[in-house]
């Protein structure tokens, strides 16, 4: 099992190492500019246009993954599975939730899916949303997170 904190701290080394800004620092960053095509010139390396499949092909390579393994553990059919994979079908939101917990990804990854999706962020005020923010952050596999949602009355990501 992975410890939070130091993982957190190692992403945010990485992202230090790689010269990354973060969201933090380009919202400070951005509110000291009177010129947004200024501010988008000087910050075009920590300014990206990325699609949902660049993003989850990115978030497979992360985590040393294949479509086959993430399609087989997140119970989405094959073939609409890979059209999600490919950009050719907009995935609903439980399906990126599905995909999101079968790549064992943390709420921040899972939240950059939905709205790169176009769908709702997870929300902690409501509670079908809280107990998948907990399974994401507990590493809940999709089975154990489905059972936690209907142990607690709420509807299972299918």
């Amino acid at each position: 099992m992975i410890n939070k904190v130091y993982f957190k701290k190692y992403i945010l080394k990485i992202r230090k190492a790689l010269f990354m800004k973060s969201t933090d620092e380009l919202l400070k960053i951005l509110k000291n500019y009177n010129n947004i095509e200024e501010f988008i010139e000087d910050n075009t390396e920590d300014i990206k246009n990325t699609t949902f499949v660049q993003y989850i092909t990115e978030c497979l390579n992360n985590c040393n993954l294949t479509k086959a393994q993430v399609i087989e553990k997140s119970n989405i059919q094959k073939n609409y599975a890979y059209q999600i994979f490919s950009g050719s079908k907009k995935p609903s939101r439980n399906k990126v939730l599905a995909l999101s917990i079968s790549m064992g990804l943390d709420t921040d990854a899972t939240n950059r899916l939905l709205k790169l999706s176009d769908h709702s962020i997870l929300y902690p005020r409501i509670k079908r949303d809280s107990i998948i923010h907990f399974s994401l952050e507990q590493h809940y596999n999709l089975i154990d997170t489905n059972i936690l949602l209907h142990d607690m009355e709420e509807k299972i990501i299918e």
